[in-house]
């Protein structure tokens, strides 16, 4: 068996075997239950030694419970999980990591004061004869495991410092330093740029290859499947309704195993918007960040914003939202100069921001669904500062209705939605307010195919039949140029160019975002 690089000594009895089997992991007729949920029902995985097997499904399909039964997190009812053909007899978490297999979820699980180096060898730091920790080793390790996978990461910044595309790379080294030989990785591209997305998988063909690492790599994007896997399973209401090598499918395939039916249009048709404009922005300007960036919205359309990581996109629209300050430029609303210098500014002339990160700055989590939607205008609910429950249900009702939010209630938890229902109750919110234009950044992040299809929907649905304006960022150029009017192009903080949506390219959009 190829032993994994740059660790100590595999702690268990499978690392004395001389060779590495065909298959590195099988889980074999996995079932779990929870009350009133078979959230899986008589699965079968398989992942091959050195092999990187795709995991995809809509929000549901049973991807991270299977996920937690392998970890050892989740004790399965019937079942077996066998590692190097031996059956593990007890897969809690402690037995998993000491098997090789490390699981590495979208909310990182690290220690934010520390270190990058502490955080690499949390609960293993290295002892001197003495009994205390031998820092300079620790530091040099850290160091030695960093420079080996091209991570250009300090091993003493602290890990709050750092961004979160680093920190998905601390992880990644945290595993490979513990002698990982499973590495799951549960959506890496939700919080990466195109660079360090491709560095990624530079770093995982080489550690499969060369290493003999497999990897599970669960994501919603169907494009980067065929960039990097060997294998994919397809989930589907706690079931595997398909398992097959890559390059025996296609999309068109992959999206009809995953929703049981065929999308054949992923986008809605465009309507032609009006002539009106709604938004002007006039050389708004953010010293160091923005320059003079001036550009309009009409009355029922949507424009993309798009650009490189660090280009300035999602700045645009918190400048405009007054989430951000500006120093110059000015934002006019139906032909009106407006001062919004507070995100409470901004809803009082109808501009409503959906921020990229849903989970810290969209929403409430631990609220219901139905506070979730309410609270930006608790007012039209309210009598004399009291919540009338009537009012509230009978509005909550309304747009749970109207957009298809899956919700068991209107008390439910936001938390326990999945990603595309957390979004809609989100959108519901601004239009709740009364916003008609809407500043929604990265709106289909995280959100499986299908849930995807619905947000383009309601967003076409908003501009055609309400006459919203939306300005939509999206590091996904096929959602851009599927759904915009008109594309923003943004380069180090400039507008690089300004396309046609039904004329553009990928190219197109690329020569402007990179250099004239």
């Amino acid at each position: 068996m190829t032993k994994a690089p740059f660790s100590p000594q595999r702690e268990n009895d499978f690392s004395k075997q001389k060779a590495a089997p065909a298959l590195v992991l099988e889980m074999r007729r996995i079932h779990k239950r929870f009350p009133g949920v078979n959230a899986l029902k008589d699965v079968s995985f398989t992942v091959s030694h050195g092999g990187v097997h795709g995991v995809i499904g809509e929000n549901g399909a049973g991807k991270s419970t299977l996920m937690r039964v392998l970890s050892g997190a989740y004790i399965a009812d019937e079942g077996e999980v066998v590692v190097d053909g031996k059956v593990v007899p007890s897969p809690t978490p402690d037995a998993m990591l000491r098997l090789g297999i490390a699981v590495i979820y979208q909310e990182l699980a690290q220690a934010p004061h520390l270190t990058v180096a502490e955080n690499i060898f949390l609960g293993r730091l290295t002892k001197t004869k003495l009994g205390t920790v031998d820092w300079p080793g620790v530091r040099e390790g850290a160091r030695e495991v960093l420079g080996r996978l091209g991570f250009d990461v300090s091993p003493e910044a602290r890990i709050d410092q750092i961004s979160v595309a680093q920190r998905q790379m601390v992880e990644i080294a945290k595993a490979i330093a513990r002698d990982a030989r499973i590495i799951v990785l549960d959506e890496p591209s939700a919080v990466l740029g195109d660079s360090e997305l491709a560095h990624l998988f530079n770093i995982i063909r080489r550690l499969s290859r060369e290493h003999g690492v497999s990897f599970i790599y669960i994501t919603h994007r169907l494009k980067e499947l065929f960039e990097i896997c060997d294998d994919v399973t397809v989930m589907r209401d706690g079931e595997v309704v398909a398992s097959t090598p890559i390059a025996s499918t296609n999309t068109g395939e992959l999206i009809r195993h995953m929703v049981g039916r065929e999308l054949k249009d992923v986008f809605p048709k465009r309507v032609e918007p009006g002539s009106e404009i709604r938004l002007r922005v006039s050389n708004l300007t953010r010293d160091g960040i923005l320059d003079n960036i001036s550009f309009d919205v009409r009355r029922g359309e949507i424009l993309g914003v798009c650009g490189l990581a660090g280009s300035g996109r999602t700045e645009v629209l918190r400048a405009i939202a007054g989430a951000d300050r500006i120093d110059a430029g000015s934002v006019e609303v139906d032909g009106k100069a407006v001062s919004i210098d507070t995100p409470q500014k901004g809803l009082a002339v109808g501009i409503g921001l959906l921020p990229e990160d849903r989970k810290t700055e969209g929403l409430f989590l631990d609220q219901s669904v139905g506070f979730n939607i309410t609270v930006s205008k608790l007012g039209l609910v309210s009598w004399r500062g009291l919540i009338r429950p009537s009012s509230e249900n009978s509005v909550v009702s309304r747009f749970i209705r109207q957009m298809r939010i899956k919700t068991p209630a209107a008390g439910t938890k936001v938390r326990t939605l999945s990603g595309g229902n957390q979004q809609k109750c989100g959108i519901a919110r601004q239009l709740h307010a009364g916003n008609e234009i809407l500043l929604v950044d990265e709106p289909t992040r995280g959100v499986d195919v299908a849930a995807k299809r619905e947000i383009y929907d309601l967003l076409v649905e908003l501009t055609a039949t309400r006459g919203s304006s939306v300005v939509m960022v999206s590091s996904e150029l096929p959602e851009i140029l599927g759904l915009c009017h008109r594309i923003l192009v943004m380069r180090q903080g400039c507008v690089a160019a300004i396309l046609e949506g039904p004329g553009a390219t990928e190219e197109q959009i690329m020569s402007h975002a990179v250099w004239h």
